[in-house]
């Protein structure tokens, strides 16, 4: 692993990173536990899912898993190709939008409406974001999948613990306060639907 130049970690990018983590983590609770047992983040869930739901013979909500697969590609491929022309390379914060304005929206539709309606679409939208955000202060991190994020986190306490450098300690906090701010979305989608 590669030791990490000394770097100011700013309280914004951080603040950001964490704030955009808890946000993955929420939609992609309340798109489980209210819309269907689907995920617009996590799409190895949702591949998971969908094989054991063929197997079983469960083909009930195959089509709204395969469309929100497609509609998480479709957003990650076009920010790719049209972030310069949108100017999302100098202002990500501007790939949130799309996010926010149906997150609005979603907050007036009724359960009753179909889940093919609400969850692709949030699925582009976290294709999106997960594209234009993709480090914090120089390090690279995932704000909607934590696999990596926790690979990160052994490697860098891992590489503290070999090396003694504190650089990789200072990573390995950064990477256990974005596990811990994905974490807290579950707790508070769940908290929300106990009360509601």
């Amino acid at each position: 692993m590669r030791l990490l130049p000394m770097r100011k970690i700013s309280r914004h990018s951080k603040r950001l990173a964490l704030f955009l983590t808890f946000c993955a983590g929420y939609v992609d609770a309340y798109t489980f536990i209210i819309r269907g047992n689907t995920l617009v983040a996590g799409q190895t869930g949702n591949v998971v899912f969908l094989s054991v739901g063929l197997i079983q013979d469960n083909v009930s909500d195959a089509s709204a898993k395969v469309m929100t697969l497609i509609s998480f590609m479709v957003g990650v491929f076009l920010l790719t190709v049209y972030k310069e022309k949108l100017r999302i390379v100098r202002k990500p914060i501007l790939s949130l939008l799309p996010l926010a304005i149906l997150s609005l929206i979603i907050g007036f539709v009724p359960l009753t409406v179909d889940n093919i309606y609400i969850v692709p679409p949030l699925a582009f939208c976290m294709g999106l974001v997960t594209t234009a955000f993709g480090e914090v202060s120089g390090i690279a991190y995932n704000n909607a999948f934590m696999t990596g994020n926790i690979k990160r986190t052994m490697l860098a306490f891992g590489e503290y613990v070999r090396t003694k450098h504190t650089p990789f300690l200072r990573e390995g906090l950064i990477f256990v306060s974005l596990l811990s701010s994905f974490c807290s979305r579950s707790c508070c989608i769940s908290l929300s639907e106990y009360f509601l």
